[in-house]
């Protein structure tokens, strides 16, 4: 029996895939958790054999805390999940020890190939991924990515531009510093760049700063 852990902020998607592998025989959900530090006290007492990890989390960075569980848990074979295609995320959750990436509209036999496959100590990613990467490898110029932005992260990223602090953007926005961290977190994961430079010069390539 493949013992699986979800963690997903959406309450839908973790049912979701809860009755998609229901009455699969040899998988079993064991856990789901909405919050990252609720999954990690978890892992002190208990360790699944297969994660699928949302990458895009409202109060943690995903691609870092897949940096840190597969760290300190490598027997943990973690699957990141997103909605995004774009092979920086796939790049960043790879090179932070996930085994596998889906895209949440996944179907019930990829997703089960998925656990199984990366349980069994291999990679998985589905064709249309694998696709995107070696077109970009071989240099095939493929439709620019444009993340799509809540009202707030685009607030928050035209304050970024317009060189605010943290503080100040708080200030300006009536939010906390702790949430405008985590929006600035996520921004720079949904780039797929690892600096507020990186950041800004993207969001001007993709038209999202004027």
């Amino acid at each position: 029996m493949i013992d699986v852990t979800i963690l997903d902020d959406h309450t839908m998607v973790l049912k979701g895939i809860e009755n998609m592998l229901a009455d699969t025989s040899n998988i079993s959900v064991s856990h789901t958790f909405n919050k990252g530090n609720e999954l990690l006290n978890h892992l002190k007492s208990a360790t699944p054999d297969v994660l699928l990890l949302d990458i895009n989390l409202p109060e943690s960075n995903g691609i870092e805390l897949c940096g840190f569980i597969s760290k300190t848990y490598p027997d943990i074979s973690i699957i990141g999940l997103s909605n995004y295609s774009d092979t920086s995320f796939i790049k960043n959750m790879m090179r932070n020890g996930a085994k596998g990436y889906l895209l949440k509209n996944t179907s019930k036999d990829e997703l089960i190939e998925a656990i199984k496959t990366t349980h069994s100590g291999d990679t998985y990613l589905p064709k249309i991924l694998k696709d995107k990467l070696l077109n970009e490898s071989i240099g095939v110029q493929l439709s620019p990515f444009i993340p799509q932005l809540t009202r707030r992260e685009q607030e928050i990223l035209e304050c970024v531009a317009n060189e605010l602090t943290n503080n100040e953007i708080s200030e300006q926005l009536f939010i906390s510093t702790k949430t405008v961290e985590s929006h600035r977190k996520n921004l720079l994961q949904k780039f797929g760049v690892r600096n507020t430079a990186g950041l800004i010069k993207e969001a001007f390539v993709k038209g999202l700063l004027k």
